[in-house]
């Protein structure tokens, strides 16, 4: 990837490189050449404004004053041609004889338009520069002015210019190496060390961590896969104490039952009140048991999307009314009074999973509730449904320990009796019926569950 990330950095560098060199070779082209042209065809100008004033000029004398011609528009630093409107060669500043060829002159430069044109000698086949000039006079072109400029030390100047610029794009490309290297490697590496983490996660090591100093996305994904990482091992060690506490629940009354029953075989050594205690234990074993296996069932329901709820027309109060009458005995045991604060409200709901929810609600304020202590039910309307509220004077749960009591296997206190499936269980319950619960608490002081049902009917 690292290679990939670098090949991709320098072949676009290496691209606009090129192009840059090649744009800047044209600018100078046309810079130099263009200058060489203009000063010339100024100097035919110039020359031709001055040589009017005192000279008449035609086609049939411009060969008598061939000679005045090239001492007049002659330049320095040029070989000046002079030619007829045919191309022929008439007279030349170099001092050879002149060739008896004919030169083809732009059809622009006859309707009195300057032009030039790079063109390399027969001779030595060197590079030049030719400005054809008209020779006007009274707005007549009567012969062309042809100036010849070499292009040996301006190429050399550019191609001096232009190795400049190659030395200094392939520096910059060096740099550029660099600079790509070390950024391919700020982003190659952590993606390699988050494959590592993710890698070990995928067999099962959940105690490592990826650096979070990364910046941007890196550093964002990083503190997401640590994160992860934290929620993954909370599971797992919640699983893991959910299996401890299970076979703990599983095998208490296991025991309890396996002991009476034994126990019962020696029917003729029992009294009659023994063996209805022992009928009485196994059968409130057996339903603890049930009531565990239900749990599990609607735990595994609930992970395959199958928990299904059958509404109808309810009346809730009556429900609410059945759960605490289900629970009055246990209540009694701690000395608990439960206040209930009813209301006739119809919804449409599931009778026997609102049921279980409140039996799992009303079950967990008796568990935690003081000897001698109240529960409080209270109902009403809140605008198209129905707020259940159960208050107790309990020990109360610390606000950190809240927005996890309805994870799954999730227990405030590792040693409480059940799977801590309970709460979880009913809040995806209460979600089927398009309603919330929500849960305020104060260490010491007591635990509210506050439930929104709508109408639906």
């Amino acid at each position: 990837m690292k290679r990939k990330v670098i090949l991709y950095f320098m072949t676009i560098i290496v691209l606009m490189l090129f192009l840059f060199i090649g744009l800047f070779s044209i600018f100078l082209k046309q810079y130099y050449y263009g200058g060489i042209a203009n000063t010339l065809e100024n100097h035919a100008e110039t020359s031709s404004s001055f040589f009017n004033k005192y000279n008449t000029l035609s086609n049939n004398n411009i060969r008598e004053m061939s000679g005045d011609i090239m001492d007049n528009f002659n330049y320095e630093y040029a070989e000046l041609q002079l030619l007829s409107r045919k191309g022929e060669i008439i007279q030349s500043s170099s001092g050879f004889k002149v060739k008896n060829e004919i030169i083809p002159i732009d059809p622009a430069v006859l309707e009195g338009h300057s032009n030039y044109s790079v063109e390399t000698t027969e001779d030595n086949k060197e590079e030049v520069l030719s400005v054809y000039t008209p020779l006007m006079y009274q707005g007549q072109v009567v012969g062309v002015l042809k100036y010849i400029s070499s292009l040996s030390q301006v190429n050399k100047m550019m191609n001096t210019l232009l190795f400049e610029m190659l030395v200094i794009g392939s520096i910059v490309a060096i740099i550029v190496f660099l600079i790509s290297l070390k950024l391919a490697n700020s982003f190659v590496n952590p993606i390699k060390k988050i494959i590592e983490f993710s890698t070990s996660m995928a067999k099962g090591h959940f105690k490592a961590r990826v650096d979070e100093k990364y910046q941007n996305e890196l550093g964002e994904l990083a503190q997401s896969l640590n994160f992860m990482a934290d929620e993954i091992a909370r599971t797992d060690k919640m699983k893991n104490e959910f299996i401890s506490s299970i076979s703990h629940e599983l095998r208490t009354p296991l025991t309890g039952i396996k002991g009476w029953s034994e126990t019962l075989r020696s029917y003729d050594d029992l009294t009659k009140e023994e063996v209805e205690q022992g009928m009485t234990i196994i059968s409130n074993e057996t339903n603890r048991l049930i009531g565990l296996v239900e749990d599990l069932l609607d735990f595994s329901r609930l992970e395959a999307n199958h928990l299904k709820v059958y509404k109808e027309g309810i009346q809730v109060d009556r429900i609410i009314e059945q759960a605490v009458l289900q629970l009055e005995k246990k209540a009694e045991v701690k000395k608990i009074t439960i206040i209930c604060e009813l209301l006739p409200v119809i919804i449409d709901a599931d009778p026997n999973r609102l049921k279980q929810v409140f039996l799992n609600i009303i079950d967990n304020a008796i568990k935690f509730s003081h000897v001698d202590g109240e529960i409080i039910i209270r109902m009403k309307k809140m605008g198209k449904g129905v707020c259940i509220s159960i208050e107790d004077e309990g020990i109360g749960i610390e606000s950190s320990q809240i927005s996890k009591l309805m994870d799954k296997f999730y227990q405030v206190n590792a040693k409480a009796v059940g799977a801590g499936l309970g709460l979880s269980i009913s809040k995806e319950i209460i979600d089927l019926h398009d309603g919330t619960i929500k849960i305020n608490s104060k260490p010491n002081e007591g635990t509210t569950v506050s439930i929104y049902l709508p109408f639906g009917i």
